[in-house]
């Protein structure tokens, strides 16, 4: 598993020097992708991994880097209650080159599998992570844990939660980025032929010194996905000749497979359920809900923009504090305010000030105009829907933007959209 993503974070061939510690990795992936990724039994794969062995040109490279010339080398725990135990360990350590800096704490993965090897529960943490050089990249207290079973198509279902107590970007520009308690989980679900797939996203608190958001959760689900189609690219992912290939051919193929995936996914129809995604400041909260339906289409409608569009089915709440507009407003109306001659603010800062609440103000009353929500003492409210072609907002079509009543601008003669891969 820990090297199951290396060859698909490669670099195009002109980009900049990868450091050491990316080249290695890279390498180790590669010869890696040797062993059979389709091997459908989990426990075989471990020990295929435990007799493996990395070329005599990269093992002094791996063991420079990490230490050790095989990272993550699994470790047979005695089996209780008919589970097989394993744990792998990589040692603290830290590499630095002109590239890059990297330090690692010990890095602990613990893993129970089922006799058939069809189940498997698994764990990871580590204390902390510092990466960069112009810039810096501090992680604390990061866990990983999960439990999947193999089903019949070979597809691996079940959740996957990952937590980061502390992530810390710094440029020494822009100043120091810090989020606070992210969790993110996975849960992926065969339904009959379909696959669900559920993601959440939470975040304590996010932002740069004054400026920072208290709180953002993300809960969405994409439905009815085709579960022969996932299955089918999920093999090709993993297979050893995509492994192989050079990284420019590799990243060549994979956006092919992805734009495949997407066209094939369209097809057999998908939705998106939005359960909640909001976010705090100062208290107050914005959130939007809703759903995003498309329909199943011919290739012929996947070709045709009109044909797209009544596809689609979108529904949308939209719900933001008037306590926020209002902080906005008076934000981008003191920059206007400033924008003014140092003489003329300096002559008239009464009127200043007055012109910088009219400008906020306004923004409140043409809402309220407008009809397109619904403006009440402590939130402004709107439903946003997409059916048959026509957008409206809180039931009302607007004219802006190319639209006309809400009626999205169509080519007056059918035009070919490049929704399909060739």
């Amino acid at each position: 598993m820990f090297f199951s993503l290396g060859a698909q974070a490669q670099q195009p061939d002109k980009a900049e020097p990868l450091s050491e510690i990316a080249q290695v990795y890279t390498e180790a992936a590669r010869e890696v992708s040797a062993l059979d990724a389709t091997e459908p039994n989990i426990n075989k794969r471990i020990a295929a991994y435990e007799k493996f062995s990395f070329s005599p040109e990269l093992k002094p490279r791996l063991k420079a880097v990490f230490g050790t010339d095989k990272p993550f080398a699994p470790q047979r725990l005695p089996d209780s209650r008919g589970r097989q135990h394993y744990q792998s360990v990589l040692k603290a350590g830290s590499h630095t080159d002109a590239q890059g800096h990297a330090a690692w704490s010990d890095i602990i993965l613990k893993g129970d599998t089922s006799a058939a090897g069809n189940q498997m529960n698994y764990t990871g943490e580590m204390a902390s992570l510092n990466v960069g050089v112009a810039s810096r990249l501090q992680l604390s207290d990061l866990r990983l844990g999960g439990s999947q079973a193999r089903a019949s198509d070979g597809m691996w279902y079940g959740a996957v939660n990952l937590s980061v107590a502390r992530i810390a970007v710094e440029d020494g520009i822009t100043g120091k980025l810090l989020m606070e308690d992210l969790r993110f989980k996975t849960d992926m679900q065969r339904r009959g032929k379909t696959v669900d797939l559920a993601y959440g996203l939470s975040i304590r608190s996010a932002g740069a010194g004054e400026h920072k958001v208290e709180r953002v959760n993300v809960a969405t689900r994409v439905l009815g996905m085709d579960g022969q189609v996932m299955a089918d690219f999920t093999r090709f992912a993993s297979s050893p000749q995509l492994q192989q290939l050079a990284p420019a051919a590799q990243t060549q193929v994979m956006l092919r497979k992805f734009k495949e995936l997407g066209v094939a996914l369209l097809k057999g129809g998908v939705s998106v359920v939005i359960d909640d995604i909001s976010a705090a400041w100062k208290g107050q909260v914005a959130s939007i809900k809703g759903r995003i339906d498309f329909a199943k289409a011919t290739d012929a409608e996947l070709n045709s923009l009109p044909a797209i569009v009544k596809k689609l089915a979108v529904r949308l709440e939209v719900r933001v504090p008037v306590v926020i507009i209002e902080e906005i407003s008076r934000a981008n109306a003191a920059k206007a305010v400033k924008a003014r001659s140092p003489a003329e603010q300096a002559a008239n800062p009464a009127q200043m000030a007055a012109l910088e609440q009219n400008m906020a103000d306004k923004v409140m009353t043409d809402i309220r105009q407008s009809g397109f929500a619904v403006v009440d003492k402590d939130e402004v409210r709107t439903v946003i829907e997409l059916k048959n072609g026509v957008l409206t907002l809180n039931g009302k079509g607007p004219s802006m933007f190319g639209l006309k009543n809400g009626k999205l601008p169509m080519p007056s003669t059918p035009t070919p959209m490049p929704m399909q891969a060739r």
